[in-house]
């Protein structure tokens, strides 16, 4: 059978494929070209205590050629202007991304992936199957971190790093 049963699930808005059950929020800037999944979330606030949920502002801005897998959850920022998610990336299903989060391009973000508030992942990250990266933390260009790491530390540019908590080898 050649037909395409899915097709109308599918919204296109500006070369950008949403499909209908996902929610993006209106302080959410797309680029072009990006596939969003069913039962994603994207720009809702995050979770600080003591702090209001009407505190939270700024924006989440994505830039192109991205996928975002079915029931991901990016968090709009509460103290910068904007939780960023570069170009030609993959956030695979169930990924978390906290607000204030910076993630270059060419990143691989795995399924189950949980990246803490005021995170910064440069270019060519790949955080694996089940990694945890807990906030306020940088993690170096072209890193490879192992499947379930649990990140404490900053990681180095180019290192390979696993286990819990997680190390670079």
């Amino acid at each position: 059978m050649s037909q395409d049963l899915y097709n109308d699930q599918w919204i296109n808005i500006d070369g950008n494929y949403i499909h209908k059950t996902a929610i993006v929020f209106p302080n959410v800037k797309l680029g072009k070209g990006n596939w969003i999944g069913a039962y994603t979330v994207i720009g809702s606030n995050g979770e600080i205590r003591g702090k209001n949920q009407n505190e939270f502002e700024g924006f989440v801005t994505i830039g192109d050629n991205n996928v975002i897998s079915e029931l991901v959850t990016i968090q709009r920022p509460f103290e910068c202007t904007s939780t960023v998610i570069g170009s030609n990336n993959i956030i695979m299903a169930h990924a978390h991304v906290g607000h204030d989060v910076v993630i270059g391009d060419n990143c691989e973000i795995c399924t189950h992936a949980v990246i803490g508030g005021y995170t910064t992942i440069k270019d060519g990250v790949k955080l694996k199957l089940g990694v945890t990266v807990r906030n306020r933390l940088v993690i170096g260009m072209g890193a490879l971190i192992g499947l379930g790491s649990v990140v404490t530390k900053d990681i180095q540019d180019n290192a390979v790093a696993y286990g819990n908590p997680a190390r670079e080898r």
